[in-house]
């Protein structure tokens, strides 16, 4: 079993979550044939696809249903594709990449949200501004 957090646990309360089982969360790493940033996926694929060739020539010339092979073929280079496009900006690996503005057009609720952030942080930077200055006058004042 996995606890995200032990900080809040105590020495004690860390030793019986230690006798029970449990572990702080380590995240698992990807292998690189499933990932598609890396160079062993796509050879993976290659691999699967010329297979798959192989399979559906054999099958044309023993009289076999070549449908299973026809589809790997054509399903193997559109997952590989889509598995490289991030899914939830569909536009992304089709063209330009979206600017921010872009982005948030169709967002209204994450575009009120992101001004208010940038007025409150513009906000905080210039109250800090302020008292920067305000401490330089004073350390000025002192000095002479």
């Amino acid at each position: 079993m996995c606890i995200r957090d032990r900080s809040t646990w105590g020495k004690e309360g860390k030793e019986v979550l230690d006798k029970l089982g449990f572990y702080a969360y380590r995240p698992r790493i990807l292998p690189n044939f499933l990932n598609p940033h890396a160079d062993t996926y796509w050879l993976t694929n290659a691999a699967i696809f010329t297979f798959a060739a192989f399979a559906r020539n054999h099958a044309t010339k023993t009289g076999a249903p070549r449908s299973v092979w026809s589809f790997t073929m054509g399903a193997i280079p559109f997952f590989a594709l889509l598995s490289k496009v991030r899914l939830d900006l569909p536009g992304d690996g089709l063209g330009a990449r979206k600017t921010l503005k872009e982005r948030l057009e169709f967002a209204p609720i994450t575009r009120k949200a992101w001004e208010r952030a940038i007025a409150e942080n513009t906000e905080y930077q210039n109250r800090l501004r302020r008292e920067i200055a305000e401490l330089e006058r004073k350390v000025k004042g002192d000095s002479h």
